[in-house]
């Protein structure tokens, strides 16, 4: 695993316009700064394929790294392949890559906050430290309630699935079991896909594109989904992500815990984005 010289690599790539390593080293520099004032580390990994220990089918783009229990040491890991081998599905098209690439990386830096909030919040109090054992069962505590509040409304389990479906690229979750498979086999527990709603509504709320969405025409690449009337693959995931946009405000309504933990992303966000960060913050409230 490489630790980035964002410099040197921002140079090299300069000289080579229409390479994807171009557009991915300047969008790793870009978010640096941010990170850097979050504490969050960033490492570049030329694995090449999925471990069968993880049971994954492929690599992901991005993974949010923290130590078991603590929380600490929050570290970002951006794959390299499976990033450069998107710029042929999105058919070399530099604008529709770094659209992707950069709500990719916007997804982990917010999936970074959840943990770090979660943890400040632990570390600040006395009684949560006599609660639980430590500051990561109290995390996975609060992704059992944001589902728990959810799961008993109609509006929020079909929110809570379609959000799943995007995410795992699985037509087939069409309840919440099936939900807690994907979950066991893709990540070894219940619940993982919390986090990525979380960041789903987060990513909605900042006026941003989910990077589901911004996967565009790279849908139709693979097709898995059966599209019936949509026609097209990225017409099916768009109509979706359409869905879970105008549940957003009813999903607030219904779960306090997810409105506590998207305030606490949304003012972090503030913080290290200067007047950038406040504008967000404003449109957040408009959308919601």
């Amino acid at each position: 695993m490489d630790r980035v010289d964002f410099r040197i690599s921002s140079e090299r790539a300069a000289r080579k316009v229409c390479d994807p390593a171009a557009v991915l080293f300047e969008e790793f520099r870009r978010l640096k700064p941010f990170l850097d004032t979050l504490k969050v580390g960033f490492s570049v990994s030329r694995l090449k394929g999925g471990s069968r220990r993880a049971r994954r089918k492929r690599l992901p783009y991005f993974t949010c790294c923290y130590d078991p229990g603590t929380l600490a040491n929050v570290n970002i890991v951006a794959f390299y392949y499976p990033l450069i081998t998107d710029w042929d599905m999105m058919e070399a098209d530099v604008n529709q890559y770094r659209a992707r690439v950069r709500s990719a990386l916007r997804e982990e830096m917010i999936h970074a906050l959840q943990v770090l909030t979660a943890k400040a919040r632990y570390e600040r109090s006395c009684e949560l430290g006599t609660r639980f054992e430590d500051a990561e069962a109290y995390y996975d505590d609060i992704l059992g309630k944001v589902i728990q509040e959810l799961a008993g409304n109609h509006v929020g389990e079909k929110a809570v699935l379609t959000a799943a479906k995007l995410y795992y690229e699985d037509w087939t979750i069409s309840n919440l079991e099936r939900l807690k498979e994907a979950d066991r086999k893709c990540h070894g527990r219940d619940g993982y896909l919390v986090c990525e709603l979380i960041r789903q509504i987060a990513q909605i709320r900042l006026g941003e594109l989910m990077s589901e969405e911004a996967k565009g025409k790279a849908w139709d690449k693979n097709r898995i989904f059966f599209v019936g009337e949509y026609g097209r693959t990225e017409n099916l995931m768009m109509a979706m992500a359409a869905n879970l946009r105008r549940a957003v405000p009813q999903l607030i309504e219904l779960s306090p815990t997810l409105t506590e933990a998207l305030t606490e992303i949304e003012a972090a966000i503030q913080m290290i984005g200067g007047v950038n960060g406040v504008l967000i913050a404003k449109a957040s409230r408009r959308l919601a």
